[in-house]
């Protein structure tokens, strides 16, 4: 079993995304990443596909910007940044193996690669050049605690959810580029997409908790939705929703040891 160091300080890195511009984002993330852990931040998620966005208009753009893992620069700034800082790091982006593409989250730490999530739901025009996941859903155990992985559609599978818990994981990081719905599908103020409300719904109905990072602002003709937030293993919005407009960092204070109190219950 790990140890947890308490409290844990989650931080979800709300960020805007430049279409396929690399160099950009990651210059961006390194910024927010730098105030994350200058406020104290021990587990960083950002969104998902942070360095390039998700909505390619061909295969080839896709293929052009995709990375090994973990020889690529994507993944080496993450490891650099968590060993610079001694914290724990995840975000997803494309991920090359062989001739196949992934949409792939790591988990970096103080002392290297923890693991990797391939997402097991590609997404509208993700499925022409995503292959479905293969590596399951991982719960990595670390010395903050058991840190689960999830990708945008795979949030929408309650199955999912139930499957890291039911590994045991204190935590459940989940990584979006959901878009605006509000005016076409016309969700109840203040959610501008489902992302923040299947979170929420999840924690409470696994007992853990479970913190959802998405972008905001427009790339390539897509609206992100932002609203991150960390949800308690009760449901409940411990920190956000964050702006739907706005770049933010959405912190959590959080003693992830209570995730494996399943059957004490809330008093008033």
């Amino acid at each position: 079993m790990s140890k947890i160091q308490s409290p844990a300080k989650i931080a979800c890195i709300q960020m805007r995304i430049s279409y396929c511009r690399v160099e950009e984002n990651l210059a961006e993330a390194d910024r927010l990443i730098e105030a994350a852990c200058a406020n104290g931040a021990t587990l960083l998620i950002l969104p998902e596909t942070f360095t390039t966005g998700s909505a390619f208009d061909t295969r080839a753009e896709a293929y052009a910007v995709a990375e090994a893992i973990p020889d690529g620069r994507t993944s080496q700034f993450l490891l650099k940044k968590a060993r610079e800082h001694g914290v724990y790091i995840t975000g997803s982006f494309v991920e090359r193996d062989g001739a196949d593409l992934y949409n792939t989250a790591v988990l970096a730490g103080p002392d290297g690669l923890v693991g990797k999530f391939r997402k097991l739901h590609p997404c509208e025009d993700e499925v022409y050049w995503a292959e479905p996941g293969n590596l399951g859903i991982p719960v990595f155990h670390t010395p903050i605690g058991r840190i689960a992985l999830l990708i945008c559609l795979d949030a929408y599978y309650p199955e999912c959810f139930r499957i890291c818990a039911l590994q045991g994981a204190d935590i459940i990081c989940t990584m979006f580029n959901a878009y605006h719905v509000k005016e076409s599908r016309r969700l109840p103020d203040p959610y501008a997409t489902m992302a923040g409300v299947l979170c929420m719904a999840n924690a409470l109905s696994n007992h853990v908790f479970v913190a959802c990072c998405d972008a905001v602002g427009e790339c390539n003709g897509t609206r992100f939705a932002g609203q991150s937030m960390v949800a308690n293993q009760w449901g409940a919005p411990l920190a956000g929703p964050a702006s739907d407009e706005e770049e933010a960092i959405v912190y959590a204070d959080i003693d992830l040891a209570d995730s494996r109190r399943k059957y004490f219950h809330p008093t008033n």
